[in-house]
């Protein structure tokens, strides 16, 4: 009976690929409304950003925001604090 060296995993170094030009696998960013947060936004495909956030509360007519990142939480600032979270709840729902 022969026997083969048979491994799972590949040898390391094979592959030559970049890891800043790939996303990981589940990026997720906590959405924080004026501080208060609101949920978590997983961007799963390599065509999703975080900012498609602001451009959903723009086709809903909000235009008075504005956000920042820092690290993985996105906060979005903005004077209809009410409205503007309910809307992003159901973005986040939705999702």
């Amino acid at each position: 009976m022969e026997t083969y060296n048979q491994n799972a995993f590949p040898p390391l170094g094979i592959y030559n690929h970049d890891s800043l030009e790939l996303k990981n696998a589940h990026e997720a960013y906590d959405i924080y409304v004026n501080d208060e947060y609101i949920g978590k936004k997983l961007v799963l495909t390599q065509s999703e950003e975080i900012d498609d956030v602001v451009d959903f509360l723009k086709v809903q007519g909000v235009e008075n925001v504005s956000t920042t990142l820092d690290g993985d939480h996105y906060v979005i600032k903005t004077e209809n604090e009410q409205h503007v979270k309910d809307i992003i709840e159901a973005y986040l729902k939705n999702r």
